[in-house]
């Protein structure tokens, strides 16, 4: 296998979003911020926004609001479309303008304004977000957005996801069986059966093929393929958590799809290679095993 599965790595496209981040030898209050600051407020002021600086500098300005509607929490995934402009109103970005984009809210790895931003809207609601720079793009240019530029985000938070909510959500439009759900939060699908045989005991070496992808990938970030196998080591402990509680329900020639929270496995730290998460935090993931042989 390519990776063993406390240190899966696999490249994961999370959103064309940049991070945003603050060189720590640049101070916010200075002439350069300073400008920014001022020219959001000459902006808002000249559109008649009605909006509101928070105290990280951001200005926010809620265009379409929903009584008790639910705003996001850590962990959540949320999905939202967006389109970006500089303070001249030239477009800057419409990728997600109908194509939305999926994030665990509150992992850190989106502009500090923007997500700040999701965070201040339920569930349909819409703003417009004035972001500066240190706070934003910072010094990075992108088309028609020099270094150190405010941005005029124009968002929609579509809606808000716990992980149980996603797993159900996905579980419903790939049209899956109704899982047994265990105790640790593991749905498991039994595929195959086997009538002979027993069930591995704690020492036993489990023998299985697999293929383990996030819930909105449409391909695997890891797999045996068919020709290769994996072997699995029951009761101690060194696989993800999910994976290994799966297998120890499987005789030799079974086979299972499981779906589990990411309590059972890279829970809230994730995968990171390259400065880039692999695996992000708070991500449910599906497996589909195969037992091939238990000794």
């Amino acid at each position: 296998m390519r990776y063993p599965l406390l240190t899966l790595l696999a490249g994961l496209a999370l959103t064309s979003l940049v991070v945003g981040c603050q060189p720590a030898d640049i101070d916010n209050t200075s002439g350069l911020y300073r400008a920014n600051d001022d020219s959001i407020k000459t902006y808002a002021a000249r559109k008649g926004y009605k909006g509101a600086f928070q105290a990280s500098g951001l200005y926010f300005y809620k265009t379409d609001s929903i009584t008790g509607s639910k705003k996001p929490a850590v962990g959540e995934e949320v999905q939202f479309n967006y389109k970006s402009y500089n303070l001249s109103d030239v477009l800057v970005d419409s990728s997600a303008a109908t194509t939305p984009v999926y994030y665990p809210y509150g992992i850190k790895s989106i502009l500090p304004g923007l997500e700040q931003g999701l965070g201040l809207l339920g569930e349909g609601e819409k703003a417009k977000l004035l972001i500066p720079s240190y706070i934003g793009y910072n010094d990075r240019t992108l088309t028609n957005l020099p270094a150190y530029s405010p941005v005029r985000f124009d968002v929609t938070l579509v809606r808000s996801r716990t992980e149980a909510q996603q797993i159900a959500d996905y579980i419903s439009r790939n049209n899956l069986p109704t899982p047994e759900l265990t105790s640790t939060g593991l749905r498991f699908i039994r595929t195959q059966t086997s009538t002979t045989g027993s069930l591995p005991t704690t020492g036993q070496v489990a023998t299985v093929r697999y293929a383990g992808r996030t819930l909105r990938a449409t391909t695997a970030f890891d797999s045996t393929g068919t020709t290769r196998t994996y072997d699995v080591t029951v009761g101690l402990g060194k696989n993800v958590a999910g994976f290994e509680e799966a297998v120890g329900k499987l005789k030799a020639g079974e086979k299972a799809t499981i779906i589990f929270p990411s309590t059972l496995g890279y829970g809230t730290v994730g995968v990171v290679q390259d400065n880039k998460y692999v695996i992000t935090p708070y991500a449910p993931l599906r497996f589909d095993i195969e037992v091939v042989s238990i000794k």
